[in-house]
């Protein structure tokens, strides 16, 4: 009852943050028929790669003999089976259009379950405690960036959140413009034109977009369980086209495809990480909260085996101990006890903004001590 009252209540403090921000609700909308789908050939040629990545790469590395610190399952594995189950049969129907239809319509069902920030779109009108909690995130934007005109994304897409005149911005774009301005000024230390980013976790490809369309990035590497690569993969490739973003569905494929000098977006399966550690074109790794639900043993094993290239590791995660009851009592590990290597130097740490969707987060940025000495 008491959340009741306090959500009501909060429907008029965010009422008077809306109009104060100068904002307005949007929603493109759902596509509800083929017919509606602009450059539908383009997309269709997408779908069947999403499709042959699905026949290839089984979407719980059933069919994979790998460690056992990238294997999905367990709890982990049922939840996925629940959160995505709506995803998990429409690629196992193997409709074309089905799929495509699903895929253009992510912003509004399940693909986006679990890489979100806030309330979802069912329960966003409703939801005003969670609303509140945006528009406090976006004040501090606002004081931070002076406005909003960094904040959109891709418009190849029909979203929904809020907008300031033309400028149109979800949930996500706040923390992935954050994360990325923090990124690109960790690298300002060196003395490079262009580097080359490895992340593990990249949720529906919001980070990874906004590095690859600035000028100091040249290729975004993007390590994920395939049900979110796939996502990521339809939600990229339309943005830049899909010379441009590469999807790797077999190990076998890695030394061929995967060229980090060039300009160009990857996407690789986690379950071929023992692979990347034979690299040694990247610059700089992150992560950020998906450590957060790892046990210690695979977080040391991801971070034991990255490219000996790696200057710098930018991370936010939890720093709050948490216990689940619903998951055999998981307990997270707290971002302090991360087994970082020990070439790398903690020079940075705060509180992840925006705070009120990572309260519980700690950002930390960690360089390679002989480029710090030589810097």
């Amino acid at each position: 009852m008491l959340r009741g009252v306090s959500n009501y209540i909060n429907k008029f403090r965010a009422a008077n943050r809306i109009k104060k921000l100068q904002l307005n609700f949007f929603s493109d909308g759902k596509i509800n028929s083929l017919n509606e789908i602009k450059n539908l050939e383009e997309k269709r040629r997408i779908i069947k790669k999403i499709q042959h990545f699905s026949k290839n790469c089984d979407l719980f590395y059933e069919n994979l003999n790998i460690n056992n610190n990238l294997k999905i399952g367990g709890l982990w594995k049922e939840y996925l089976k629940k959160v995505k189950k709506e995803q998990l049969s429409i690629y196992k129907k193997g409709d074309i259009d089905e799929i495509l239809m699903f895929h253009e319509n992510m912003f509004y069902n399940c693909l986006i379950r679990g890489l979100w920030n806030y309330s979802y779109f069912d329960t966003v009108k409703s939801d005003h405690s969670s609303n509140l909690f945006f528009l406090k995130d976006m004040e501090l934007y606002k004081i931070i960036f002076r406005n909003f005109t960094e904040l959109p994304s891709s418009n190849k897409i029909n979203k929904w959140g809020y907008k300031q005149g033309d400028h149109k911005f979800h949930f996500l774009d706040l923390s992935s413009n954050l994360q990325k301005n923090l990124i690109i000024n960790s690298l300002n230390i060196f003395n490079k034109q262009d580097y080359n980013v490895l992340e593990i976790g990249g949720g529906f490809g919001s980070l990874g977009e906004r590095l690859f369309e600035s000028e100091k990035i040249n290729s975004y590497t993007d390590f994920d369980i395939p049900t979110s690569l796939l996502t990521t993969y339809y939600y990229l490739a339309l943005k830049f086209g899909e010379e441009k973003v590469e999807l790797i569905d077999d190990i076998k494929n890695i030394q061929s495809k995967l060229k980090p000098e060039q300009k160009k977006i990857y996407l690789i399966p986690s379950a071929f990480f023992s692979e990347i550690k034979n690299y040694e074109n990247f610059d700089l790794f992150c992560n950020f909260a998906s450590f957060s639900e790892m046990d210690l043993e695979t977080i040391k094993y991801y971070l034991n085996n990255l490219p000996k290239s790696i200057k710098a590791i930018v991370t936010g995660n939890s720093n709050l101990e948490t216990k689940y009851e619903n998951f055999n009592k998981f307990e997270e590990v707290i971002l302090d006890n991360f087994p970082i290597p020990k070439e790398f130097a903690l020079c940075f740490s705060n509180v992840q903004t925006p705070f009120y969707s990572n309260w519980r987060n700690k950002i930390q940025v960690w360089y390679k001590k002989k480029e710090i000495y030589s810097n």
